[in-house]
């Protein structure tokens, strides 16, 4: 019963005997800190099940992290994954070079200081509704502009290769 939860709740079935075995020896864990803990041999078993379920999902979250997006290059190494984050930082920080100077200001003081738009608002005297408009529009460019960029990389990519 416990390998079957764990087959049809982690995104990889293969691994459920080892959260089987990783619950067993939770269980004998907590037994071993505490013999008194479970009531009954049916509330060790709820325990041991609820366990094998809870580490069986948590496997699933860690798969899917683990995952590469669709559309992102997939490092062939460290060093050309170190290429490409530098080469995103670059082209974001020339981005923003490029925005107007009230953009420029709202983008760092709400991801650099870390600053709320009730405080951006308060300080500025401009309603907290026009600076989430702007936030917002001014994301959504930053993104476009980061994408086009990407891809024009690319095609540079490719005619020199």
């Amino acid at each position: 019963m416990a390998i079957a939860i764990a087959r049809s709740l982690a995104r990889a079935p293969a691994v459920a005997e080892d959260i089987v075995q990783e619950a067993a020896l939770t269980l004998v864990r907590v037994l071993a800190q505490d013999p008194a803990r479970f009531e009954s041999v049916e509330h060790a078993r709820n325990y041991f099940l609820r366990t094998v379920r809870n580490l069986a999902l948590k496997s699933g979250r860690t798969a899917a992290r683990e995952q590469p997006l669709e559309g992102e290059p997939a490092a062939r190494d460290d060093d050309s994954a170190a290429r490409i984050l530098v080469g995103r930082q670059r082209a974001l920080a020339r981005i923003l070079l490029e925005l107007d100077p009230a953009s420029r200001a709202l983008i760092a003081r709400r991801f650099l200081e870390q600053q709320t738009l009730a405080r951006i608002a308060a300080d500025t005297r401009v309603p907290i509704s026009t600076l989430h408009d702007r936030e917002k529009a001014l994301l959504a460019e930053l993104r476009r502009r980061l994408e086009a960029d990407g891809e024009r990389e690319e095609t540079d990519q490719e005619a020199a290769g």
